[in-house]
């Protein structure tokens, strides 16, 4: 009697075809992997994230991915109570469907986002740069420059200082974390399409489900305050402070040796009418030299910018003191203005210094 192979090869599909599609998932994981291990190879030192950066940048957008999803969860629940529609994970744990969604993000490489991550890490550079500042004070030292304008006479500036340390202690012990509204917007809407394609059944309820984690997201955004970031809040705290070109420095040591990053970028970029955002690139620089113009620029005498560079090579490892030293005499002896001209390209409007720089990288390829 004969066999018919042709049946027997059938018959096997459905039990080899699961294997067959993780044999051909594992290949292309494998081609990925070799990919980015010769990428990480061919990086400089210097361009290669270190660990506490990378856990920091990857804890800060965690928490920013769960707030907005257990956000959009929530609102958009409750927009189709009482409808006959249920989204298919309608059952889960808030927490579960945010980790759901923070998943998916992560997987779609939506979160490849240039501006998002330049935040990011900033934004974990900072941290860490300030708590080495803190360790670095004197044994027994304690801060006394905002505790002294939180308890002044001057009712206004005591209340910035008040609301300047709240939003510091916050960020610092992880209970806020936050990007600016631009960033945070694109990262509501994306989280929404997950929220979309996750919630999404057959086309019956499509239109209702569409519309409640649209209301949901629109809700999350104008609920968002840039005001209330601690970049916001130092903003408001140095245009109070109104430093006279006397006190800058002592203002912006003071800042440093207390760790108060954000008040310094505050003051400096405020006195250069420079957008923050660049003078915290200056400030996270490890060359340093940028920085040094920039305080020249503010009208920093020799001993100032040597503070400065001080406090930040011994908070920053990456930093060499010595190429500090050798530059320090040539820095100070640029006039401020001649210094403002060599950061031209930093009081250029956000947009031309995006397109000039563009076109920077596009020549450097």
């Amino acid at each position: 009697m004969s066999v018919d192979q042709s049946d027997a090869s059938q018959a096997c599909k459905p039990q080899t075809a699961p294997l067959l599609a993780r044999a051909a998932a594992a290949a292309v994981r494998s081609d990925v992997h070799l990919a980015s291990a010769i990428q990480d190879f061919f990086l400089a030192e210097g361009d290669r994230l270190d660990d506490r950066t990378r856990a920091a940048t990857a804890a800060t957008l965690r928490a920013i991915l769960h707030s907005i999803a257990h956000d959009l969860t929530g609102h958009a629940a409750e927009q189709l109570a009482g409808h006959a529609v249920e989204p298919c994970t309608a059952a889960l744990p808030r927490h579960a469907a945010a980790g759901a969604l923070v998943h998916r993000l992560y997987a779609s490489g939506l979160l490849r986002d240039r501006g998002l991550m330049e935040e990011l890490f900033a934004q974990a550079r900072q941290d860490i740069l300030s708590d080495a500042l803190l360790v670095n004070r004197a044994p027994g030292a304690t801060p006394s420059f905002l505790p002294a304008l939180s308890a002044g006479s001057d009712e206004g500036l005591a209340d910035a200082a008040i609301a300047y340390l709240h939003a510091e202690n916050a960020r610092r012990a992880g209970g806020r974390s936050d990007v600016p509204g631009p960033l945070r917007e694109r990262l509501t809407w994306w989280a929404a399409a997950v929220l979309r394609e996750k919630w999404s059944g057959g086309s019956s309820g499509r239109i209702a489900i569409d519309r409640a984690i649209a209301g949901a997201a629109q809700h999350s955004i104008s609920a968002y305050r840039d005001d209330d970031r601690l970049e916001a809040i130092a903003d408001r705290l140095a245009a109070l402070l109104r430093p006279g070109a006397a006190e800058l420095s002592e203002r912006l040591v003071q800042s440093l040796e207390e760790g108060h990053l954000a008040l310094f970028v505050a003051l400096l970029a405020q006195v250069l009418a420079v957008d923050a955002r660049e003078i915290r690139a200056l400030l996270l620089d490890p060359a340093g030299e940028q920085l040094s113009l920039a305080l020249r620029a503010a009208g920093l005498d020799r001993a100032a910018i040597a503070r400065v560079g001080f406090l930040l090579t011994e908070a920053d490892p990456r930093r060499d003191i010595e190429a500090f030293a050798d530059t320090l005499d040539v820095v100070a002896m640029i006039a401020p203005e001649e210094a403002l001209e060599g950061l031209a390209l930093l009081t250029l409007p956000t947009d031309f210094r995006a397109a000039v720089r563009a076109l920077d990288r596009a020549v450097a390829r």
